[in-house]
């Protein structure tokens, strides 16, 4: 049965001479690959370029097999502002590489689609904020979110000194901590400003602001927490938050 939805393009390479597959992130559908048969023979029914990060609007056929047939897509914005800056491009890049690495195909999350799409308008206003933002409700919506209220181990309230865990997925209270080993110390800004954004929607988790050593710090635990839990620590890159040469490296792989 024929389907619409709209969706980011993740991903794509040719197919053939004339066709080319791309994989997609759906509101209703998730994540899914199509093949989009003659698309450049600029067939009308093809009314975009079908670039990376640009959200568009699809007719599709859903089946069994992987690849799924795309009769139509029409453009509905391409967020043209990331083709001037390297930093901003960096950032967006990240978002759907690591959508594309831990989503599995046709596992429908509207919550984590909406999320995309607020964060790629917040990206034209504050890269840094909306990187910020994006991990931490990801986190939050894959159903791994940090503990940074209580103890994860004798579930107390913490009050005094916090001590993060990645491997156990949260804040040791100082009692608990003496039986381990694999903690980090944070401070209390860090949890307090871990918990609004994870308990608040995007436009008023924006208009939070994070100090410099609040941001490094919240980099750190979802660096680590990426790596430990997704296994992509070499996905996240540092030069990614701050403007720095070294973002050029992250865009030309992508």
């Amino acid at each position: 049965m024929i389907k619409k939805d709209i969706g980011f393009v993740l991903k794509r390479f040719n197919f053939g001479e004339t066709s080319t597959i791309a994989t997609l992130y759906l509101h209703n559908f998730g994540k899914i690959r199509g093949i989009f048969k003659g698309f450049y023979r600029q067939k009308k029914e093809f009314s975009t370029s079908l670039d990376i990060f640009s959200l568009n609007e699809f007719i599709f056929y859903p089946k069994e097999s992987e690849i799924w047939l795309v009769s139509q897509a029409d453009l509905i914005a391409e967020f043209s502002y990331l083709k001037d800056s390297l930093e901003k491009a960096a950032v967006a890049g990240f978002f759907f590489k690591l959508l594309d690495k831990t989503m599995q195909l046709w596992d429908k999350n509207r919550y984590i689609f909406n999320l995309v799409f607020h964060c790629m308008r917040l990206i034209e206003k504050d890269y840094t904020k909306a990187f910020y933002l994006f991990l931490i409700k990801f986190l939050t919506l894959a159903g791994i979110k940090p503990e940074l209220n209580h103890c994860i181990i004798c579930q107390k309230l913490i009050k005094g000194p916090r001590f993060f865990s990645t491997r156990r997925g949260g804040l040791l209270c100082f009692e608990c901590c003496k039986n381990y080993k694999d903690y980090k110390s944070i401070s209390k800004e860090t949890s307090k400003a871990f918990n609004y954004i994870q308990n608040n929607s995007i436009a008023v988790a924006s208009r939070l602001q994070l100090s410099s050593h609040c941001q490094k710090e919240i980099a750190e635990i979802i660096e680590k927490f990426l790596a430990y839990h997704f296994d992509l620590g070499n996905l996240f890159q540092r030069s990614l938050l701050f403007p720095h040469p070294l973002a050029s490296k992250f865009v030309s792989s992508l």
